[in-house]
């Protein structure tokens, strides 16, 4: 982000009022802002930090910036094309960021993907099977076959199983807990 803002001739100030409010969304804790700065970090504040991440930024940015160029600005090297630059790059990382996350969830290939289903199935099956003992008698029936052997199963019986009998489980929990 830092040489994405020089190169884009970003003034100093904007690209500390930037650090802070990208630190601020990821974080949560609300930096001290310089006096000659307050008026942009109201005025994101109010839009919010974490819409930077979706592009929107407010107009004070553009003007601080446009104040910045001042007479040096060119048809491509103005106030408003920075603005779409710095939208551009919030953009593509968050976009990267949303890439990573969808390989990390969903595996980059079909072996990968077969395998992070898997692997939720198991999680899914293990769970319901801890309220075998706490599910009425009437749908006990549901847990004769032991979890060990349910997870040996091919990928689709498990998830048939999980389709099938998971809001009859966790229902009937519920209205154990209710009272009466």
């Amino acid at each position: 982000m830092r040489r994405k803002l020089t190169s884009l001739d970003t003034e100093l100030g904007l690209q500390e009022l930037i650090y802070a409010g990208v630190k601020s969304a990821l974080t949560g804790f609300e930096p001290d802002f310089p006096a000659e700065l307050r008026n942009i970090a109201a005025a994101q504040e109010a839009i919010g930090w974490t819409h930077l991440f979706l592009g929107r930024i407010s107009k004070q940015w553009v003007a601080r910036q446009r104040e910045h160029i001042g007479a040096n600005a060119t048809k491509k090297k103005n106030a408003m094309n920075w603005a779409t630059q710095v939208i551009d790059y919030f953009y593509t990382q968050w976009f990267k960021v949303w890439d990573q996350r969808n390989l990390e969830r969903h595996g980059k290939d079909y072996q990968d993907r077969s395998n992070k289903l898997k692997d939720l199935a198991y999680r899914e099956m293990s769970h319901l099977y801890t309220y075998q003992d706490i599910v009425p008698d009437d749908i006990r029936w549901l847990f004769l076959t032991p979890l060990e052997d349910c997870l040996q199963w091919p990928l689709y019986q498990m998830r048939a199983w999980i389709s099938n009998w998971e809001t009859i489980i966790m229902k009937d929990y519920a209205a154990q807990l209710e009272p009466g």
